[in-house]
């Protein structure tokens, strides 16, 4: 698998950081990829003629970005699709520096992947380059909303959070929506944020409160329940010894109770929580990106990464695949107004995507996310 990787990085060297393919446009297109690569790392004189070159871990999501991205252009018969690479390096340091350089050849759009403490350089270079920089990563709000260029991959932590709640209540709105929280100041402003977004919806037809849960026992936290409606208890935490504790409280005490656990993200990735019980919990979670695995399209497109680069693809892969054929897609729409946008692209992974500009003046962003609920051994979509 390493050596696949590497002749994918010397690929990279040996065109000058660039990548010519065929596609069906007139003109050639050029992307864009502003991730790391740290190809000067990668390239090490490996004295020993027996072991596998070495690849470094941290560049795998750019890589396979890369690859997917590279797929995607491979049935294209018309024009002329080059990958310019702008390598950031292996820290911050590199980082700036290759953002802060001047730009020689513009892009028609870009791919980032920036570390968070380089977001304020990443905008900076937005400004200079003048084109769309679509963000692999999240992006706080307050830059969100000062950048017309930034486009966002996926819906930010707050969009998600609203929307997640919209679907909630959408779902039923008549039931009892119980927020349990601890003296955290992380989880309290997330805590704070779902209250004020089903505060607004819930009105008289449905009832919200909040639990702390610090010290708290079955029999204290027993009366905040209904016995007749369904119980949404939304756990916002990413702390899983305490969603642990959390989850054993309700399984073991919920009896004839309507319980719907419902948590983050990061719940996804938590391996010491019994399925089982999540199952039993109705555990809903939301994510901005999921590649549903039973999908004859993801299967195929699995197979055929599997038979070029002999690895496993990761969701950067999926990513790669799916973004550029969209973008490409809907490259002169994205020149002129995202509003032109086709949103019915059907992306192999089973994702969508749905761009909207944000704020007047601000980010263009993708507002479609997946509701997921806990099923025994995987997670299925519950929302279209």
């Amino acid at each position: 698998m390493k050596k696949i990787f590497l002749i994918s990085l010397l690929i990279l060297c040996s065109t000058y950081l660039s990548w010519a393919q065929d596609i069906s446009t007139s003109k050639e297109i050029k992307i864009g990829l502003l991730m790391s690569f740290q190809l000067k790392e990668q390239l090490i004189d490996d004295t020993n003629k027996v072991a596998e070159p070495a690849i470094v871990n941290s560049v795998l999501p750019s890589l396979q970005f890369y690859e997917g991205a590279l797929m995607a252009t491979n049935h294209l018969k018309e024009g002329k699709v080059k990958f310019v690479i702008t390598d950031l390096g292996k820290d911050s340091a590199s980082t700036v520096t290759a953002l802060q350089k001047a730009i020689k050849d513009t892009c028609d759009f870009y791919f980032a992947m920036v570390p968070s403490n380089c977001n304020l350089m990443l905008m900076k270079f937005i400004k200079r380059c003048k084109r769309p920089v679509v963000s692999l990563n999240s992006i706080p709000q307050a830059l969100m909303k000062v950048n017309s260029g930034l486009w966002l991959a996926t819906p930010s932590n707050l969009t998600q959070l609203k929307q997640f709640s919209n679907y909630l209540f959408t779902n039923d709105s008549n039931a009892n929506y119980l927020i349990i929280h601890r003296n955290d100041k992380k989880e309290e402003q997330l805590v704070n944020f779902i209250y004020s977004e089903l505060d607004s919806l819930t009105g008289k037809s449905a009832r919200i409160a909040k639990f702390n849960f610090k010290g708290a026992t079955w029999d204290l936290l027993k009366p905040k329940l209904s016995s007749k409606k369904e119980n949404y208890i939304i756990v916002p935490t990413n702390d899983e010894s305490f969603l642990t504790t959390v989850v054993e409280m309700l399984a073991t005490n919920k009896g004839n109770y309507k319980i719907t656990l419902c948590g983050l993200p990061s719940w996804e990735g938590f391996e010491s929580i019994s399925p089982l019980e999540l199952t039993g919990l109705k555990t809903t979670i939301f994510n901005g990106y999921f590649i549903d695995y039973s999908l004859a399209s993801v299967k195929e497109f699995r197979q055929d990464y599997i038979d070029e680069y002999h690895a496993d693809p990761i969701a950067n892969s999926f990513i790669g695949y799916d973004m550029v054929n969209y973008i490409l897609q809907n490259i002169d729409s994205m020149k002129v107004d995202v509003e032109l946008f086709e949103n019915n692209y059907q992306c192999v992974s089973g994702q969508s995507f749905l761009f909207e500009r944000s704020f007047s003046g601000g980010c263009v962003e993708n507002k479609f996310f997946n509701v997921l609920r806990y099923d025994t051994d995987r997670l299925v979509k519950q929302n279209k």
